[in-house]
């Protein structure tokens, strides 16, 4: 079984966004990189504001088994010359994808604690191993009020145990890593659609220096 962390890169980049909302209805404009580096309209475009992507990619999501997500409109806007040197904004319909946080005890329950390498670093430099999620809960909560400890939470490696459900195309362990992962089935649909400037990592050798830290080895028992 082989789940690749997913990156989408700049080459297509939002600066900046407003929120707009009518009849109750909440969407984003996103205004693109003006500089000739960054504002390719790219099938997903980099972004701070989850995924900003276009019915092309929006579809392979939808036909995939993902964690929970929701879904707005997003009107991307791109400076475009029209006559000369003059640049006018053009409009683009794109779809804002949010995978969600809050309910992912689902995903927590995969994880086998005492197979994985999970530590808590307080400011001492002393660190305690991981036994359970609710542990984790339970430090991050006193990290919150006045005690003179606090703690990092590092995880070196997960473990999925054989409840993990191998049907699943897209999951996170936002708590644990900062990666997205995903399964070779949409990687394969992904690379077959001709999705534009994304990119798949196997193994975290191959991520840079300043992101290693932050993904952990994937292992699973099955």
């Amino acid at each position: 079984m082989i789940y690749y962390t997913f990156h989408i890169y700049d080459s297509g980049a939002i600066e900046d966004v407003d929120e707009k909302t009518k009849n109750g209805k909440t969407s984003l404009i996103c205004k693109m990189y003006d500089d000739e580096e960054f504002n390719k309209l790219n099938d997903i475009l980099h972004s701070l504001y989850d995924y900003i992507l276009n019915k092309k990619a929006l579809d392979i999501f939808k036909s995939s088994k993902t964690i929970p997500y929701e879904l707005r409109n997003a009107n991307v806007l791109r400076k475009e010359k029209t006559f000369g040197f003059l640049k006018m904004n053009k409009s683009y319909e794109y779809y804002q994808l949010i995978f969600l946080e809050n309910n992912l005890d689902e995903c927590y329950n995969w994880i086998n604690f005492e197979k994985s390498e999970i530590k808590a670093i307080d400011n001492s430099k002393n660190s305690i191993k991981i036994q359970s999620h609710q542990q984790t809960l339970k430090l991050i909560e006193q990290n919150k009020s006045d005690s003179e400890s606090s703690y990092d939470i590092i995880a070196k490696k997960l473990v999925f145990g054989n409840n993990f459900d191998t049907e699943l195309d897209l999951f996170k362990i936002p708590m644990y890593s900062w990666g997205v992962y995903v399964s070779e089935r949409l990687k394969n649909k992904l690379e077959k659609a001709k999705i534009t400037d994304i990119g798949f990592t196997e193994s975290k050798e191959r991520l840079s220096v300043v992101w290693k830290p932050h993904f952990p080895l994937i292992e699973f028992e099955n």
